[in-house]
C-alpha cells in the first residue's frame, strides 16, 4: 500500500545559498520520497514575515534569521528554532558604492536592507554595524537581496548588505567597496516552525527534519544535482558563480544542524533588543530552540546511516 503524502507548507525568508535547502530538497524530490508534499505559499518574504506567517498559520516551517524567532518569543509567540542552516562564517557583507570609501561616509545616506533596521536580521546586522563607525543612515526596506543589488546599481542607495554570490559579481562589475557586517557569522539562518506543531504532530515535524538533514547530505555528494536547483533558486545565470558558491557551502551545512549558539552569539542576540525588551538580558538559548528533534535523529542513528560511506566534508 502507498502512504499518504503528508502535506507541508513552507517559506523562505530570502533567496541565499543559506535559505536554499528547503526549497531545493523539495524541488530534487528528497521530501516526497519521506512521503511529504511541500508547497511554498510564497518565497523569499523577509525574516520577520517568515515568522509572523508561522504565528498566523499561512506555513509550517520556514528558514529566516535566528532574531526574528527570538523576538517572536520575547513577544509570546511560539515560533521556535529546530536547525542552524549553516556553520559559523561570513555569508554576508555591506556594500558601498565606490565613491564612498568608509563605513563613516554612509552618514546620512540611503542603505538598502530587507524589510526594516529594527526587526529583520539583515537589517539590524546593517544598523549596528554604522552605529559602530557613528554614522546614522536612512534604511529602505527593498524585500529581497535582488532589489538590493539592482538598486546599487540604479543609485537609488548608497550601500546595501549582500549574500557572497551577489557580492562577488557586484565586486567584480561594478567596483563596489566590501565591508564585513557587525554579527559576521555567529548569529545564524535557521530552520523553524511552532512548539505547537511539534506538541500536536511531533511524527511530522521528525519526518521533515528527516528530510531537511537528507537534503543536506544529498546538497554536499550530488552537486550535479543541486547546482542546476540553486541557480534556479538564486535566479543567477552565471553557472560558474553558483558552481563556486556550492562548492563554498557544501562543507558549511552541518552534518548534524544543531543550533549551539556560541556564548559570544548568545551574548549578541541579548545585547540586541535588550534596550527594547529588558528580558532580554535573561534569554537562554532554550528559550527559542528545540532541539530535542535533532537529538532524536542523531540517537537513533539516522544521521551516522546517511553519511555510511560518505567522505566527510
Amino acid at each position: 500500500m502507498t502512504e499518504t503524502l503528508l502535506k507541508v507548507r513552507m517559506t523562505t525568508a530570502l533567496r541565499a545559498p543559506t535559505h536554499s535547502l528547503a526549497w531545493c530538497g523539495t524541488e530534487a524530490g528528497v521530501f516526497k520520497q519521506r512521503c511529504i508534499d511541500v508547497s511554498f505559499p510564497v518565497i523569499e518574504t523577509t525574516g520577520p514575515e517568515a515568522v509572523h506567517g508561522l504565528a498566523r498559520g499561512e506555513w509550517d516551517f520556514c528558514q529566516t534569521g535566528t532574531l526574528p524567532v527570538m523576538e517572536n518569543f520575547l513577544n509570546g509567540g511560539d515560533a521556535v528554532v529546530l536547525f542552524r542552516n549553516a556553520s559559523p562564517h561570513n555569508n554576508l557583507c555591506l556594500a558601498l558604492r565606490p565613491v564612498l570609501k568608509s563605513l563613516a561616509a554612509l552618514d546620512g545616506k540611503r542603505v538598502g536592507v530587507l524589510s526594516d533596521a529594527t526587526s529583520g536580521q539583515t537589517g539590524i546586522n546593517a544598523r549596528l554595524t554604522l552605529a559602530k563607525a557613528g554614522a546614522t543612515a536612512t534604511y529602505v526596506g527593498l524585500g529581497g537581496y535582488g532589489n538590493i543589488y539592482k538598486a546599487l546599481i540604479a543609485g537609488d542607495i548608497d550601500a546595501g548588505p549582500l549574500p557572497l554570490h551577489l557580492r562577488f559579481a557586484g565586486e567584480r562589475q561594478y567596483g563596489w567597496n566590501i565591508f564585513d557586517l557587525a554579527f559576521g557569522g555567529t548569529i545564524p539562518s535557521v530552520f523553524a516552525t511552532t512548539r505547537k506543531l511539534i506538541a500536536s504532530n511531533r511524527a511530522l515535524v521528525l519526518r521533515v527534519a528527516q528530510a531537511f538533514i537528507a537534503t543536506v547530505h544529498a546538497f554536499k555528494t550530488q552537486p550535479d544535482v543541486f547546482v542546476p536547483l540553486l541557480q534556479r533558486f538564486l535566479n543567477v545565470t552565471d553557472r560558474q558563480l553558483v558552481e563556486d558558491q556550492q562548492r563554498f557551502y557544501a562543507p558549511l551545512f552541518p552534518q548534524v544542524p544543531r543550533m549551539a549558539l556560541s556564548t559570544e552569539g548568545l551574548q549578541s542576540i541579548r545585547a540586541t533588543f535588550a534596550e527594547k525588551y529588558p528580558a532580554a538580558q535573561r534569554l537562554q538559548e532554550a528559550d527559542f530552540v528545540d532541539s530535542s528533534i535533532v537529538d532524536e535523529l542523531e540517537q537513533s542513528g539516522f544521521i551516522a546511516k546517511l553519511y555510511a560511506g560518505t567522505a566527510a566534508r
